[in-house]
């Protein structure tokens, strides 16, 4: 990235040192926009179903975020510790929900089925 690109957000004049989603960012507005697009598509926190179609989408933003997290911590000298922090916390919940939309969702809801009958059946068969 050269040192002529600004950030693309409003008002910002920050040195851009990430491109995602064919846009450049400084360090702050990078890590803001990743934790924004991480918190919305993490299953773990929406309503069943509410989870776009869209999976190999999801999937190439999230890849793409995790790679460009690893570029700029290790890319970047002036980074503080907050921020140093932030980025492996991207790069940790990017991990994660790699994972979680690699698997396909019925796959949960189906061994929490098949449990929760199976504990129903130890149940009844006690109390019979």
């Amino acid at each position: 990235m050269s040192e002529k690109q600004i950030c693309a957000v409003g008002l910002c004049e920050g040195a851009a040192v990430a491109t995602l989603a064919q846009q450049d960012f400084c360090v702050n507005h990078f890590i803001e926009l990743c934790y924004e697009n991480l918190e919305r598509i993490d299953p773990r926190g929406q309503k069943p179903g509410r989870l776009p179609l869209e999976m190999p989408a999801l999937r190439g933003f999230v890849e793409e975020c995790s790679r460009r997290a690893l570029e700029v911590a290790m890319r970047c000298d002036d980074l503080d510790n907050l921020q140093r922090g932030r980025l492996l916390d991207i790069l940790l919940w990017a991990g994660e929900l790699f994972l979680l939309l690699r698997a396909p969702r019925h796959v949960f809801a189906d061994s929490i089925l098949q449990e929760h009958a199976a504990a129903a059946s130890r149940l009844a068969a006690r109390h019979s």
